[in-house]
């Protein structure tokens, strides 16, 4: 799987890796992911779970059609395709699909049935957005899930941006665009947040979130990440900026 998808973004074979292994090791059976692109992240979720397990995928169904190779071909050159739900939003974000998620599986006294045992928001990048989303998110991870965050040092000024995602076409200010969304969004809404007490941040740029309010709340730092892919890392920034 490693070799097919090589040369498609995003995801690394070591962090398909590292993903995987955590699915394999904590059970996962049912996985969210938001932010499909190229479906690369997808296929390597679905290396992590048994053989009944599923992948639910989301993405813009306006960023999906720019897309070469689509996330429909990848999966099915993989033999992986019927492993995965792919939905294409039409909405003005995936925050809506998920408040829909949220409506369906709540009673009426305001309880919400949790559905996924996993969960990777890899999105907007947007405080505004992917704020929200955490939120929502949360309801619908069962408890014992694991929530992982992806680029917490991204910045509108020194990344790349989808469709509509531009600074101008949001109309940022100067601190918007230069500060890390996802980094604001981890630190003050995830790592607050009553319901996640286990933490572990990996080389700057992977946050993970642990929802078990049981236990005493911890927080780690860990490097993991190759030193070649860390040194590419710091090219492909400063080549962009």
């Amino acid at each position: 799987m490693a070799a097919a998808v090589r040369d498609i973004p995003n995801m690394k074979e070591h962090e398909g890796r590292r993903v995987a292994g955590h699915l394999r090791r904590t059970g996962a059976r049912d996985v969210l992911e938001i932010g499909t692109g190229h479906g690369v992240s997808a296929a390597y979720l679905v290396a992590g779970l048994p053989e009944d397990g599923r992948v639910t995928s989301i993405d813009s169904a306006e960023a999906a059609r720019t897309r070469s190779p689509s996330a429909d071909e990848v999966l099915s050159r993989l033999g992986v395709r019927h492993r995965v739900d792919l939905v294409l939003v039409e909405d003005s974000s995936y925050t809506w699909w998920l408040k829909e998620q949220v409506e369906l599986r709540s009673d009426p006294a305001g309880n919400v049935e949790p559905r996924y045992d996993f969960c990777y928001l890899d999105g907007a990048h947007n405080w505004t957005i992917d704020g929200l989303a955490v939120v929502l998110i949360e309801k619908l991870l069962r408890p014992g899930g694991w929530l992982l965050l992806d680029d917490l040092g991204w910045t509108y000024e020194g990344g790349t941006h989808g469709p509509g995602q531009s600074p101008d076409d949001l109309r940022l200010s100067a601190r918007e665009r230069t500060t890390p969304h996802v980094r604001a969004v981890y630190d003050l809404i995830v790592r607050q947040h009553p319901a996640f007490t286990d933490f572990r941040e990996e080389d700057g740029w992977w946050g993970w979130a642990h929802k078990d309010p049981r236990r005493v709340r911890r927080y780690e730092l860990r490097t993991v990440t190759p030193l070649r892919e860390r040194l590419a890392r710091v090219a492909r920034r400063s080549s962009s900026s």
